[in-house]
């Protein structure tokens, strides 16, 4: 997480608006000392592992916060020091509003593989991800993706599932935006919050807005885009390794870098910090 600050303000986001006050306390950006660290410890880790890949996932608060030219000074060093050991697949998952024809150019040129949230159409999009100044983002998010896309780059889009918004509508937009892949993300909630939205929005409206989307995947032909949950539900029927932490109860196969060096299991859980790099 190379940024612990973020230029859009979602009302739904677990880090700034629910309750997590820890960002506060963190540098706005990773130092180059706390990056060294944790490509130290990736390499150390792979060496005591044998493992031969490794996923970097630039995140955030809003990754593209550090600029295009640390981002790249980044990427240099992280495949120089994990040269000979192991190649990493580098991803980073963005808001977009800061994508433009510098960001695309570093994605070329370091491989790197892109994520972009978007909530589907600009009403309900603008309806939760909105600036500092209470803006709809929708217009620069689209902007972002259309630079990925004049550059040739295949975009992951990602969707909080947007309560009372109708499935195939938002399914059908992201189709629309050329999505490579889409994951739709759940809402964070928990017992003393849930009972708001079930009374507006029904028992399981998380079920109720993914079985038609489900339905419209497998049975209308749209199969050659992947669509989270429904992989890693497959997996894990399947007797295959679920690769999202809510769906099965396997140890996980990652670990969130704070700006400032901490590290947790999850980054939206209560789980404490064990150690620092």
């Amino acid at each position: 997480k190379v940024a612990s600050r973020c230029n859009l303000d979602c009302s739904y986001c677990y880090v700034y608006n629910k309750g997590d006050e820890t960002w506060r306390s963190r540098p706005p950006l990773m130092s180059e000392d706390v990056f060294e660290a944790a490509v130290d410890r990736i390499r150390r880790h792979c060496e005591a592992s044998g493992q031969t890949r490794v996923i970097v996932l630039f995140h955030g608060g809003e990754p593209l916060l550090v600029g295009p030219r640390r981002f790249s000074r980044w990427c240099n060093r992280l495949r120089s020091a994990l040269d000979g050991l192991v190649d990493p697949t580098i991803v980073i998952q963005t808001n977009g509003v800061l994508i433009d024809a510098r960001w695309t150019e570093a994605f070329i040129r370091h491989s790197v593989s892109v994520g972009v949230s978007i909530d589907g159409p600009r009403r309900l999009h603008d309806a939760y991800r909105i600036d500092r100044r209470g803006r709809g983002s929708y217009d620069r998010v689209v902007a972002g993706i259309r630079h990925l896309q004049k550059a040739e780059l295949p975009v992951s889009l990602l969707s909080v599932i947007p309560f009372g918004g109708d499935p195939l509508e938002v399914h059908g937009h992201l189709l629309e935006l050329g999505a490579s892949s889409i994951d739709y993300l759940f809402p964070d909630y928990t017992h003393d919050t849930i009972a708001g939205v079930r009374a507006r929005f029904g028992p399981t409206p998380c079920s109720d807005f993914l079985i038609p989307v489900f339905d419209q995947w497998w049975f209308n032909g749209t199969l050659d885009v992947s669509v989270n949950p429904f992989l890693a539900i497959a997996r894990a029927i399947l007797g295959g390794e679920s690769r999202v932490d809510f769906v099965s109860n396997r140890p996980f196969g990652f670990v969130f870098v704070e700006a400032d060096g901490a590290i947790e299991g999850l980054d939206f859980s209560d789980v404490s910090i064990v150690r620092r790099l």
